[in-house]
């Protein structure tokens, strides 16, 4: 059986509308806790109610919404053991990725790494020194990217993408404040130190220490507020 295949290339408005729904969600214009609004997100991106209606049922399993029989749905309200789980499993696979990226780099297998890294890198430092810090967190997650993506297992990536989604309800809290940014930047030097040295060990150890810093400074400002 054949049959034609149609609209490829293209999203639905739904499909629109869920990436706007969401990217509302993880740069914090929707907090947690709170109730989407059909209505008023359909006059915002100027669809039908209905559309908004799919966008966000279709989010139901994103971890970002809650969907709440005979109340609606709702942007979700993260936990400090939802936290913890998403660090011991971002953890376990950013380790694993660093490691294999590390391997890889050594059998020459990724020639430009080690500049895409570079780059990454002192972009970072201008956006810290200019205290861009939604610039910062957006090369942050371009760092982490690079080398998931150098790692060569897309099934880890599709996994570690998952968790990242969740993880913007709250990460950016931890990377709100200029001390946490700078050493989030050494980790981040010594974790490319290690990938480009072809060092599998140093690498995952490296990645491994970056996380659980990082929890505990999210930790700390979790705290604070």
């Amino acid at each position: 059986m054949k049959a034609k295949l149609i609209g490829i290339g293209r999203a639905t408005l739904s499909e629109e509308a869920r990436v706007e729904i969401e990217r509302m969600i993880t740069d914090g214009e929707l907090k947690g806790g709170e109730k989407l609004n059909e209505l008023g997100l359909s006059n915002l991106m100027g669809v039908s109610r209905g559309t908004v209606r799919e966008a966000i049922r279709s989010l139901g399993g994103s971890g970002l919404v809650d969907l709440v029989a005979n109340r609606g749905a709702f942007v979700h309200e993260i936990t400090l053991a939802e936290v913890q789980n998403l660090y011991d499993l971002r953890g376990a696979i950013f380790a694993l990725a660093c490691g294999d990226a590390a391997r890889h780099f050594g059998e020459g297998a990724q020639p430009t790494l080690a500049d895409d890294l570079s780059r990454n890198i002192d972009e970072m430092t201008a956006a810290n020194d200019t205290k861009e810090i939604s610039h910062y967190y957006t090369l942050n997650i371009e760092f982490h990217d690079l080398l998931l993506t150098a790692a060569n297992n897309p099934k880890a990536k599709t996994i570690y993408d998952s968790l990242k989604r969740e993880m913007h309800l709250f990460r950016r809290q931890g990377l709100s404040i200029a001390t946490n940014i700078a050493l989030s930047l050494e980790e981040h030097r010594a974790i490319a130190d290690a990938v480009t040295a072809g060092d599998e060990e140093a690498a995952r150890d490296a990645a491994n220490e970056h996380i659980r810093r990082g929890f505990g400074r999210y930790m700390a400002t979790a705290t604070r507020d």
